[in-house]
């Protein structure tokens, strides 16, 4: 199954991270890129209480300020989130390749203080 970039979900998480989902049948795993220039989410934290979570760098630079610390990530860097990490991201220009398994759900992704 090939899925073009063209054929991506484009969401606006907030003014500063832009999120392309590339939807598949698949409920083992989901693949979406992210652009962030600023500070995602723009208020407080966010956790994903059921799944992991991959943040491969593309290019930029950014901190992932988490609950085990805070953490420079550069192009070619790799961040694990473990299920119930609770985080926030500072990005100049960060593009980041997003993977989470079992696929992301919007219902299981939380804003908290």
């Amino acid at each position: 199954m090939l899925i073009k970039k063209t054929d991506a979900r484009k969401k606006e998480n907030s003014k500063d991270c832009t999120v392309w989902e590339y939807e598949y049948p698949s409920k083992n795993f989901s693949y979406a890129t992210a652009l962030i220039d600023g500070r995602y989410p723009q208020e407080k934290r966010a956790i994903n209480r059921e799944c992991e979570e991959v943040y491969y760098v593309i290019s930029g630079s950014g901190i992932v300020h988490s609950e085990k610390g805070d953490f420079a990530i550069n192009e070619g860097d790799l961040y694990f989130f473990e299920k119930g990490e609770i985080y926030w991201v500072e990005g100049v220009q960060l593009l980041i390749v997003l993977v989470n398994a079992p696929a992301w759900t919007s219902a299981q992704h939380k804003i908290v203080e």
